[in-house]
């Protein structure tokens, strides 16, 4: 199965089907298989004969999809790569907007209070985000924290069509 992710509204895109969120509530999950940091869960979703848990790495960022059947076994996880965006259209039901094909408006931010936070958490770790706001509003920050969020900036704009210069 080929999945995606829209972190903005917590849909999951499975073989062109959109498949929105049950749950939103945060939990500790498991390790990142990347950098054995916590994994946390960001959104539920019910799938068939399974449940698709969205999951970051409170450190590095990475994001997972995690299945699990009916009784909560697990039974794969995976990294997740792809994005996208969906926007509601008056003229159709829907429109799906991926990668180079997006329309975004591309905002630009000097002050990360300005940014909307589960947008942050999707890609930037904790320490990152708390680095980066520290810059912005002129205060003292960790410079290899900021160090590890600026080389993210590119994916960020990606993702979101937001550009930060913190």
């Amino acid at each position: 199965m080929l999945f995606k992710y829209d972190p903005s509204n917590n849909f999951l895109l499975v073989n062109n089907t959109i498949v929105p969120s049950y749950d939103l509530t945060e939990n500790l999950i498991g390790t990142c298989s990347f950098c054995d940091a916590q994994i946390i869960s960001q959104s539920y979703h019910d799938l068939d004969d399974n449940t698709a848990v969205v999951a970051y790495c409170e450190k590095c960022g990475a994001s997972f999809i995690n299945l699990y059947d009916r009784e909560w076994n697990w039974i794969s996880e995976q990294p997740i790569s792809h994005f996208f965006s969906y926007k509601e259209s008056t003229a159709r039901n829907a429109e799906f907007q991926m990668g180079e094909n997006s329309k975004r408006e591309n905002s630009y931010y000097t002050d990360l209070t300005n940014v909307p936070m589960n947008k942050l958490t999707t890609i930037f770790s904790p320490s990152e985000i708390e680095s980066m706001m520290a810059k912005s509003l002129g205060k003292k920050y960790v410079r290899q924290y900021l160090y590890r969020a600026r080389k993210k900036y590119e994916k960020f704009q990606d993702v979101f069509g937001i550009t930060l210069d913190i």
